[in-house]
């Protein structure tokens, strides 16, 4: 971790609630001219220049594909053998040089950079955000024992820690203007990691947003190293897309209320509420959820979910789990964007995303993981397809992959992607190859790999 002294000094608090609204993504089609290119195996690897740098990609998000699979949380909940995905996160400290109090740059202070940069590697690198304790709550419905997973395959890691020693910023509740005067001062900081903003403001902490992507503010509070550490890692799950499991005033934050997650919709947890709760009756002022008759936890009704209320909450549902990967892979929750502060990596070849069966991908997905087309089966590509460093999408025999006005990229900014692998073609004496068709059409790119070659548009 660096620190990385601006204009000096810092501050802390923690608290919030979520004032995010839902954005969707929709692209109007566009028609083109339709080309099919056919590619000459060469070393078993084939990638491709763009056909026409001035296409629009679409993203329908309407696909079977999508709906009845990409879309759903259920789809990403961890295995033993996934890839952990780390998340980054840049903090911000406004602080006037002089003031007294928290996260003075005094390493000899208890309430010093050291207890700030304690409580920071306490939810950072696999020690509190990654692993999830076991359900715990107050009450009890019959049947209902939720799969308990460790591991949730996602982490935080603090790129530096920047200092800011404006008084007119320490005091202010005007999000916009932290985030303008970080742009001003260095506009790299902002699309460096996960913006967590430290001011003196006497609001609560709160989700916020800066140009479309997550960003968390919070303000001071007393020394309480274990608070500030819960509602942290409940923040930053708000980031993720996660709600209240409790009910709020006017439901701001909660998780059905505000994040579209009642019941029977594709981010209902099903693990975290439980159906027919008789704990949901007339005397609670928490809300039930037909037909599910599940209800916001509510005192005495509670558990130690990393998204209720109390001070020791580290449990992690495998749904909760499942949404916040899927947030990794699609820019299509909620508006959060968080994948965009995903840190470069290297993409899992051993545990590669196979399609068994003919698949229309009209999305906008970001991936860590090879992709395997198995024989026979056809990936048409209208959205967008961005692979990790060293990826590769595998077509196996009779495989075909038509990128119909869409586009397949890379990520990373450290590294580019491989490129497309085919089956061998064997050669007969005096017989020439067969060609391996791969159909680029209406302007569909296929860039940023380690290997180019040039496209026959005849």
């Amino acid at each position: 971790m660096n620190i990385k002294k601006e204009s000096l000094f810092k501050f802390f608090h923690i608290c919030i609630f979520l004032n995010l609204s839902s954005s969707a993504f929709l692209l109007a089609q566009r028609n083109i001219t339709s080309e099919d290119t056919q590619i000459p195996i060469e070393n078993n690897i084939l990638s491709l220049s763009p056909v026409n740098s001035k296409n629009v990609t679409t993203y329908t998000n309407k696909s079977d594909a999508y709906l009845k699979k990409y879309q759903q949380q259920s789809f990403y909940i961890p295995t033993k053998n996934d890839r952990v995905i780390t998340l980054k996160i840049t903090v911000h400290v406004f602080k006037p040089m002089g003031d007294t109090g928290r996260w003075q740059m005094n390493d000899n202070n208890f309430n010093g950079l050291p207890a700030l940069k304690y409580m920071l590697d306490s939810i950072t690198n696999g020690n509190q955000e990654r692993f999830s304790w076991k359900r715990n709550a107050s009450y009890k419905v019959e049947g209902f024992n939720p799969v308990f997973i460790s591991d949730s395959k996602i982490n935080y890691e603090i790129t530096n820690i920047y200092f800011y020693s404006n008084k007119d910023l320490y005091l202010i509740n005007n999000d916009e203007a932290l985030f303008n005067y970080i742009f001003k001062t260095d506009s790299t900081r902002i699309d460096e990691g996960m913006p967590l903003v430290f001011n003196g403001s006497p609001g609560p902490g709160h989700l916020s947003s800066y140009k479309g992507s997550a960003a968390v503010v919070t303000t001071l509070q007393a020394f309480d190293i274990v608070f500030s550490r819960s509602h942290l890692l409940h923040e930053i799950g708000h980031a993720f897309g996660l709600g209240h499991t409790y009910a709020n005033a006017l439901g701001a934050g909660s998780e059905w209320q505000n994040f579209n997650g009642a019941c029977g919709s594709i981010d209902y947890l099903s693990d975290v509420f439980p159906n027919n709760n008789p704990a949901c009756n007339a005397d609670r002022s928490a809300p039930t959820n037909p037909p599910c008759m599940s209800c916001c936890e509510i005192i005495p009704d509670t558990s130690n979910n990393i998204m209720s209320g109390a001070r020791y909450n580290r449990w992690i549902s495998p749904l909760q789990m499942g949404r916040r990967i899927r947030t990794m892979h699609l820019d299509a929750n909620n508006g959060h964007n968080l994948r965009q502060f995903a840190k470069d990596i290297e993409s899992d070849h051993k545990n590669a995303w196979v399609i068994n069966t003919n698949e229309l991908w009209d999305f906008d997905i970001q991936m860590y993981n090879d992709i395997i087309v198995k024989p026979g089966v056809t990936l048409t590509i209208t959205g967008k397809v961005a692979m990790a460093i060293d990826g590769k999408i595998k077509l196996e025999k009779g495989a075909k992959l038509i990128v119909d006005n869409g586009e397949i990229t890379g990520w990373c900014k450290s590294g580019n992607w491989i490129g497309i692998e085919t089956p061998m073609v064997k050669k007969k004496k005096n017989k020439k190859t067969t060609a391996v068709l791969i159909k680029v059409i209406n302007g569909g790119t296929i860039n940023k790999s380690k290997i180019q070659m040039p496209i026959d548009t005849n």
